[in-house]
């Protein structure tokens, strides 16, 4: 069952993302020829107007095809087949994606991407419901042996009251992200910036190590801050959510980062099958867990649909913004062809990928 829920959930995250595409579509004037969820064969279709809806096999991708932009090479990749029931020719051209204004095309491309960062940040709203306060990277007090106050530093080290803003490359939206900053630092020397008065103070070359005891006998050894803890209003736990849905972004960013620059290898991806079969295990310890790691997924959704690679809403907003400087539109065919290049690849990875993650179950 913790399966099912895991492919459901996907199938969700998929779904308001396309919903996304379709709605600014819809308001902008586009006519929307398909709105399909999934690839291969459809297990659902029907006809409505101009748009055809259709549920598929695999419920790992969608799309939203308009008129003007569509792909019929695309399309039977996709799904096997062309499946249009509507002659292109005697619709008004004022519907066509191409014809639409750079703004409306801009709004289009970005907006499944908003609707994933905006489901982020409403599944972690709803599971802050219950809570009445939140840890603040605001310091209240130190455990005792903090070795890093200023008072005992000649003026440089933390005080009381200090807001941690920034960890050298990370801004601090929770405690999570001081938490990152500090590991992926080998040398345990930092930029640390906080808010003072009103004024931020940045501490440079800052050396920093966990070595205070845990008063309450937990094994290592922590900072040795105390935290604020914030009582939470209804506001308060909708602005608490939208900075755990930055640190989730900031997240993406790190990772992405990180396989530039070599520092995670293919072994340490996970695809739709690892992820689907991790959520699963959350799911049968705490379904607040799982729904914690879905809005994770869904704002890391957002950040990568960004991403300027073809085939993706970035690689959209790339030749868009292309189209904004030269002043004039690129031919469609170069367009077409850079999609369509970037599917086979994104599916060559999606293969590549669950094979992985494949062998790592069974393993």
């Amino acid at each position: 069952m913790s399966y099912i829920i895991a492919i459901l959930v996907f199938g969700l995250l998929i779904f308001v993302h396309e919903l996304g595409h379709f709605v600014v579509a819809k308001l902008s004037g586009i006519t929307v020829l398909q709105f399909t969820i999934g690839f291969g064969p459809a297990i659902f279709k029907k006809q409505i107007g101009e748009t055809l809806y259709a549920v598929r096999l695999l419920p790992l991708g969608g799309a939203v095809m308009m008129q003007g932009e569509e792909d019929e090479e695309a399309e039977k990749l996709l799904t096997g087949e062309k499946e249009f029931q509507v002659d292109e020719a005697a619709l008004p051209p004022e519907g066509s994606f191409a014809e639409a204004s750079l703004p409306k095309r801009f709004a289009v491309s970005v907006a499944g991407a908003a609707m994933n960062f905006l489901t982020g940040v409403v599944i972690v709203f709803l599971l802050l419901l219950p809570a009445k306060y939140a840890s603040m990277p605001v310091i209240s007090g130190f455990l005792e042996g903090f070795p890093y106050a200023a008072e005992d530093n000649g003026g440089v080290g933390f005080e009381v009251g200090d807001r941690i803003v920034r960890v050298n490359d990370f801004h601090v939206f929770t405690m999570s992200d001081f938490s990152t900053a500090m590991m992926y630092d080998d040398d345990a020397c930092y930029d640390i910036t906080v808010k003072r008065d009103g004024k931020k103070v940045r501490l440079e070359d800052f050396e920093m190590k966990a070595t205070v005891p845990d008063p309450d006998g937990g094994e290592g050894l922590l900072y040795g801050f105390n935290l604020t803890a914030q009582p939470l209003t209804f506001f308060g736990k909708i602005g608490y959510a939208v900075k755990n849905a930055m640190t989730y972004l900031q997240s993406a960013m790190l990772g992405i980062k990180m396989m530039l620059t070599g520092q995670v290898g293919t072994q340490d991806m996970m695809g739709t099958v690892g992820i689907a079969s991790q959520m699963g295990e959350m799911a049968k310890a705490s379904m607040s867990a799982m729904w914690n790691l879905v809005a994770y997924i869904s704002i890391n959704l957002a950040f990568v649909n960004l991403l300027p690679i073809p085939a993706l809403d970035g690689g959209k907003i790339l030749f868009l913004l292309i189209e904004l400087v030269r002043g004039e539109k690129l031919d469609p065919k170069y367009e077409g062809v850079a999609s369509m290049v970037g599917l086979v690849l994104l599916l060559a990875l999606f293969l590549f990928v669950t094979y992985h993650d494949i062998l790592r179950i069974v393993g």
